[in-house]
């Protein structure tokens, strides 16, 4: 791939918001495989994340085995208890021969099932199976994998009889619950990562049953390091091979007492205490698990604070109010009904199309009406301009100053705006050759980049870690998330570090989905040519081809704005 590139150097309508079921929109990772986007098989699903995932009183009483109990009754008993979340399971381990009761784990993996489960006998006397229509898997990591059609899965129980009573002598670990049992009983928390500069903090959602012990669960995978699709991409603050001291994080006013040990944890810096400290509060206090964290290693309190530049790495990064725009063939920005020519800029080589800018609006970049070209200009006069040997999507800036553009065949382009190279770098993704990128924007944390694949009629929407150098160049996009956006998509941006605003140029159609599987359709408009999005729902725009909306509660509400091709930074 060659790239002609040259250094000019210092020169002179209404909507309503419907809430769909959040399990309509399915979310996931699929593992990319033979050099291009999975079309079937699992995928990671993630839900809505609750508003409290306190100390809550099981929703479920479930009884234990009845005297005589034939092992039909005693499986189909078993599987009932697995509602009763409580005391470790206490009720389910019951229907369990002792030695089993004292091995067994239940949050090993969770099945979600449909309809009813079907227990026949199996292939000897002493065994009988459960048939599972199963549409969500959730593993021993709280990650969570969903199935596009329901997937059949057999679980074969062996049975022996204890002091004359059928027991349950070999199950695999693990729970089965219907999917109204989940909803109610299992909910969605926030684990938190960094990028590798540890400045900005980056989610990481996973699955638990929300009981007393949940903190637990929380850290100790949290331990275990990010789900598959961010590894790579993201840091953890704690060292590889660190534990809890002991298996449990109990919790006293609010203060989770988090013990940790390792030989990478005993040796750490002060720097390295405090960032363990903040990811450890920080991913506790997202779930509302505990407001404060009391941190020792080997039994020993950790003293935190004691460094006076420390900061903490930010949750949800914001982007400047100001968008960037095209009027009258110059970039101007736009803000509260104004708009103002940028100053400084050298001559535009095109006529701009598609601006995008960086969040310090200090540099900013265009292509021409068919993203044939890519053109860079700074506030102080530097430029640099790039033919380039396909279209791209809309350019889109990461916070180490990179250019991203996805071309029609798959290929991913980034450029660094501030460095001496003309020529951008071809980003690794096999799972997308031979796609048709239709947008790619980079999260303002720059760990990951969402885009919309054409594929046919159709579409799909994906969130996908970005693997760099140790200076910040991008070198590839890992295993992909795909994101539950119900309608054919054309464009996507991002609205927070964990929400996407979703468009579709043929139907009009928007909606906004949550990382955590929430899906809220809003009226569409006729002819959307662009979208663009700040912090949060209150700052999403449309703009048709006549005309300018923004997103005003649950209605579009028209802007007197000439301004075209309006974007936020990033």
């Amino acid at each position: 791939m060659t790239y002609k590139g040259k250094h000019t150097g210092h020169v002179g309508a209404r909507a309503r918001v419907v809430r769909t079921a959040a399990w309509v929109g399915v979310i996931g990772l699929l593992v990319a495989g033979c050099g291009k986007i999975p079309t079937s098989g699992p995928v990671y699903h993630y839900n809505e994340p609750t508003e409290s995932a306190t100390k809550s009183s099981p929703a479920y009483s479930p009884s234990g085995p009845s005297e005589g109990a034939s092992p039909s009754d005693i499986l189909k008993g078993f599987i009932n208890a697995g509602t009763g979340v409580e005391n470790d399971y206490a009720v389910a381990r019951q229907y369990l021969t002792t030695d089993l009761a004292s091995s067994w784990k239940p949050e090993d993996r969770t099945l979600v099932y449909q309809d009813n489960v079907n227990v026949d006998s199996g292939k000897s006397s002493d065994e009988y199976t459960a048939g599972l229509s199963v549409t969500t898997s959730i593993d021993d990591r709280g990650i969570a994998t969903s199935f596009r059609k329901a997937d059949s899965q057999t679980v074969t129980a062996k049975f022996e009889q204890v002091n004359g009573q059928w027991r349950i002598s070999a199950i695999p670990n693990g729970t089965m619950l219907s999917r109204s049992e989940f909803e109610q009983l299992f909910h969605s928390f926030t684990l938190y990562f960094y990028d590798p500069t540890f400045t900005y903090a980056v989610p990481d959602i996973r699955w638990f049953a929300n009981r007393s012990t949940v903190a637990t669960s929380i850290v100790r995978v949290l331990l275990r390091g990010p789900a598959p699709y961010l590894e790579g991409s993201v840091s953890s603050a704690i060292p590889g091979g660190t534990n809890l001291v002991r298996q449990s994080v109990p919790i006293s006013d609010s203060s989770a007492e988090v013990g940790l040990t390792g030989t990478g944890v005993a040796n750490a810096d002060q720097l390295t205490l405090e960032r363990i400290h903040t990811q450890l509060e920080q991913t506790l206090k997202s779930g509302h698990s505990a407001n404060s964290v009391q941190l020792s290693v080997d039994d020993k309190s950790v003293e935190t604070g004691k460094l006076a530049d420390y900061e903490e790495a930010a949750i949800d990064p914001q982007v400047p109010n100001p968008q960037v725009g095209v009027l009258d063939g110059d970039l101007v920005t736009y803000s509260d009904g104004q708009s103002r020519k940028v100053a400084g800029l050298a001559p535009a080589s095109v006529h701009p199309s598609h601006p995008a800018m960086d969040t310090k609006r200090q540099t900013y970049a265009y292509t021409d009406d068919d993203g044939s070209h890519l053109a860079i200009r700074s506030t102080g006069g530097e430029a640099k301009d790039v033919d380039l040997p396909e279209n791209i999507s809309k350019p889109s800036f990461d916070p180490r100053s990179w250019v991203w553009g996805g071309g029609q065949d798959g290929s991913v382009l980034a450029l660094n705006a501030q460095g001496s190279n003309d020529a951008p770098e071809t980003v690794t993704a096999d799972w997308l050759k031979g796609q048709n990128i239709r947008s790619l924007q980079i999260s303002r944390d720059g760990t990951r980049a969402l885009v919309v694949t054409k594929e046919g009629n159709g579409s799909r929407v994906w969130v996908s870690g970005i693997n760099r150098d140790n200076d910040g160049t991008p070198r590839s996009l890992g295993e992909p998330l795909q994101v539950g956006a119900t309608r054919n998509v054309t464009q996507a941006a991002w609205i927070s570090d964990s929400q996407v605003v979703v468009a579709n140029e043929q139907d009009g159609s928007v909606q906004v989905v949550s990382l955590a599987g929430d899906t809220q359709d809003v009226n569409g408009l006729s002819d959307i040519q662009n979208i663009s999005a700040g912090n949060g729902k209150e700052s999403i725009y449309a703009q048709t081809g006549t005309d300018t909306y923004q997103l005003t509660g649950s209605s579009w509400t028209r802007v007197d704005t000439k301004v075209r091709d309006l974007s936020y930074a990033g």
